[in-house]
C-alpha cells in the first residue's frame, strides 16, 4: 500500500508540473511584440537600412538584399554593377546605411583594403555602383548619412563613419563624391558615434561618452559610464548607450560639459547595439536576443519583454511603428508592437 501511495503521488506531481509548464509556455498576454513576417536571407545579417519604400540587408559573405516593404519582395546581390559596365563581386559587407531622397546607398565592404562604396538606388532592382572612397577607411565600425540641413547644399549629403581609432566627418556630392571635413581621434578607439546639430557624441569602448564641440572639434567632457561604450543614440537631452557588459545606459547630457547617469539596466549578455523611438527603446545583445524597454521615465526604464526566438540578433531597429531584427540564425525579422 506504501508504494502505490508513492506511485500515485508521483503521477499526480508529474502532471500537475506538465501542466504549469503548458500554461507558461503558452501565456502571451505580456508579450509586446508579435512576429508578423521572416524573411530567410543568405550569409550573416549583420546590419541593415531602410527608406521609405525599401529595405536594404549587410549580410557579411552573403552579399545585399533589397527587399520592397509593401510585400516584403526580396532581389539578392553578390555582386554589383559599376556605371561603366564593370562588374564587381562583394566580398563582406557588415554596415550600410541609405539616403532615400537622393537614391544614395553607402555601403562599407571589407577586404584588401576595407572601403566605402556608395551605389545609386535609383532602380533598386539594378542597384549602380558609382563611387568609391579608399583611404582612411580601415575597420569601419559605425557610418550615418543624412540630407544636409539646411537644404540647399552644395552637398546635399553630409554624415561620419567611425574607424579602429578615429572620426570621420564627411560631406557627399556625386559629382565629387565623398569629402572628408575634419576627423576626430578619441580618448580610445571609437565604435558608434551620434551627432546633434551643435555636438559629436562617440562611444569610445572602456573610456565611455567623448562629447565634442561640433564646430570646433574640441573635446567638451568625457564620461566614464558602467561597462564598455559600443553604440550611442541621441534622445532629446539624453544619449542611450549600449554598453556591452554593461547593458543599457541612460544620460543626461542637457549640459554637455557635466552628463549625469541618470539609469543603468545590466544584461546577462554583451549589449551591441540600440535604438530609440518615441518611448520605446532596444537593445541587441547577440545570443541574449533583445530587449525592448519603455523609457517614458528615463530615471527608470521597464522591461517591456526580452525577445529570444528571434536566436543570435546582431542588431534591432524600429521602422514604421515595427520593431526589427537582424539575426544570424533566422535572417530579417519583422514585429508588431503591441
Amino acid at each position: 500500500m506504501p508504494k502505490r501511495f508513492w506511485i500515485i503521488i508521483l503521477i499526480v506531481t508529474v502532471l500537475g508540473l506538465s501542466g504549469c509548464a503548458k500554461r507558461n509556455t503558452a501565456y502571451q498576454e505580456d508579450e509586446q511584440l508579435t512576429l508578423v513576417k521572416q524573411i530567410p536571407l543568405v550569409g550573416d545579417l549583420l546590419d541593415f537600412c531602410f527608406d521609405d519604400d525599401y529595405i536594404y540587408t549587410a549580410q557579411d559573405q552573403g552579399g545585399i538584399s533589397v527587399i520592397r516593404k509593401s510585400d516584403y519582395r526580396s532581389k539578392w546581390f553578390t555582386d554589383i554593377t559599376a556605371a561603366d559596365g564593370s562588374v564587381y563581386a562583394l566580398t563582406r559587407v557588415p554596415r550600410m546605411d541609405v539616403v532615400g531622397e537622393y537614391h544614395r546607398l553607402f555601403m562599407v565592404e571589407t577586404g584588401a583594403p576595407d572601403r566605402l562604396i556608395i551605389m545609386d538606388t535609383s532602380n533598386p532592382d539594378s542597384l549602380i555602383w558609382t563611387e568609391t572612397a579608399i583611404g582612411g577607411t580601415q575597420g569601419i565600425q559605425d557610418i550615418d548619412f543624412q540630407p544636409t540641413v539646411p537644404s540647399g547644399s552644395e552637398y546635399p549629403i553630409s554624415g561620419g563613419y567611425c574607424t579602429g581609432s578615429t572620426f570621420y566627418y564627411t560631406k557627399y556630392k556625386s559629382v565629387f563624391g565623398l569629402t572628408n571635413q575634419f576627423n576626430i581621434t578619441p580618448p580610445a578607439n571609437p565604435s558608434g558615434f551620434a551627432m546633434t546639430d551643435t555636438h559629436i557624441f562617440i562611444a569610445a569602448q572602456q573610456r565611455g561618452l567623448a562629447i565634442y564641440n561640433r564646430s570646433n572639434q574640441h573635446l567638451v567632457s568625457e564620461f566614464a559610464i558602467p561597462g564598455s561604450a559600443l553604440k550611442v543614440k541621441i534622445a532629446g537631452n539624453y544619449a542611450f548607450l549600449a554598453s556591452r557588459q554593461g547593458g543599457l545606459n541612460i544620460v543626461n547630457i542637457a549640459n554637455p560639459a557635466a552628463p549625469v547617469l541618470l539609469a543603468s539596466f545590466d544584461t546577462p549578455n554583451f549589449t551591441t547595439a540600440i535604438d530609440v523611438s518615441g518611448n520605446r527603446a532596444a537593445i541587441s545583445s547577440g545570443s541574449g536576443g533583445v530587449y525592448l524597454f519603455d523609457i517614458s521615465n528615463v530615471n527608470q526604464p521597464v522591461l517591456l519583454q526580452r525577445l529570444t526566438s528571434c536566436g543570435y540578433a546582431n542588431t534591432a531597429k524600429f521602422m514604421d511603428g515595427k520593431l526589427v531584427v537582424a539575426s544570424r540564425d533566422k535572417g530579417l525579422l519583422i514585429y508588431n508592437i503591441r
